[in-house]
């Protein structure tokens, strides 16, 4: 009988390779964080940083844009912040998933800023002034067998106001009647007659926890990014 030397379990190789394999991904998507315990402070502090500086340059570039009127501006530079801040995540080697919602939920706050500034400005000092209808204009949606009316209009000077009417502008809409929009004095905002948020400070209360969620998850992408 000859002596045989033990080899590799079959079963145990094969747990063994799936265990590594899915350490792999998991540190592929969510980032390695090959620390236990409390996470590093030199971690916390650079996620703490990275969130702040790359949620407020998104934020206040949005706000700053519709603030001086290049409100496009400032949506693009936002866009392209988060993708710089996601750039230098990636280079961290921080977790795609991170990354990619980073990326994802930055150029979402760049676009949708703007609008909640906007409501914040007219909520905080607009002016009601009375508009009159000039044209009727019928938008049906077939598919959902649905008909909205919007309404072109103009100051009592008859000034063209650049844009439409939709709230008050009813079924029973007819050039010559008059609706009321609410205005910016500074004209940094463009009209509305949409129902507007009771201050600026209700206005501007989601997108505050918006940033804030985009800063914590700039840090949570820092902590578990690198050993």
């Amino acid at each position: 009988m000859t002596g045989t030397r033990p080899g590799r379990h079959p079963i145990r190789a094969i747990l063994n390779d799936e265990w590594s394999s899915m350490s792999y991904d998991g540190a592929f998507l969510w980032g390695p964080a090959n620390f236990t315990g409390r996470p590093p402070a030199r971690l916390v502090v650079e996620g703490v940083v990275v969130g702040v500086v790359t949620a407020g340059l998104v934020a206040g570039a949005a706000v700053t844009g519709v603030l001086t009127g290049f409100d496009m501006i400032g949506t693009v530079v936002g866009a392209v912040v988060a993708l710089v801040s996601a750039g230098y995540l990636l280079s961290t080697n921080a977790g795609r998933v991170l990354v990619g919602a980073v990326a994802l939920f930055g150029g979402f706050l760049a676009l949708w800023i703007p609008g909640q500034t906007a409501q914040a400005v007219l909520a905080a000092r607009g002016e009601s002034r009375t508009v009159v209808v000039t044209e009727v204009h019928v938008h049906r949606y077939e598919g959902r067998n649905y008909v909205k009316n919007s309404c072109s209009v103009r100051l009592l000077d008859g000034t063209p106001v650049p844009n439409e009417a939709w709230r008050s502008c009813g079924a029973d809409a007819r050039p010559g009647q008059h609706i009321t929009m609410v205005f910016d004095p500074e004209d940094a905002v463009p009209p509305a007659d949409r129902i507007l948020p009771a201050s600026a400070a209700a206005a501007l209360a989601r997108p505050a926890a918006a940033s804030l969620a985009l800063a914590a998850l700039c840090c949570a992408a820092v902590i578990r990014s690198q050993p």
